[in-house]
């Protein structure tokens, strides 16, 4: 209590972000196929599409 007194407490300003929802699916859990690489030109798209998983939301090559 003495600390949130004492120093500054983040954050101070509270920014709302609103995104689009492009794709839903359910890849389980613990899946480290699903974040495993740098976002490109077209991911989403891939995505989308098809192109970036397999049925089992595995990484296509």
């Amino acid at each position: 209590h003495e600390s949130r007194e004492k120093y500054a407490t983040y954050p101070k300003l509270v920014v709302p972000e609103f995104a689009t929802i492009t794709y839903m699916g359910d890849a389980g859990q613990d899946n480290d196929e699903v974040i495993n690489e740098s976002p490109y030109e077209g991911m989403t798209d891939d995505i989308r599409n098809g192109n970036f998983f397999d049925q089992n939301y595995r990484r296509q090559k």
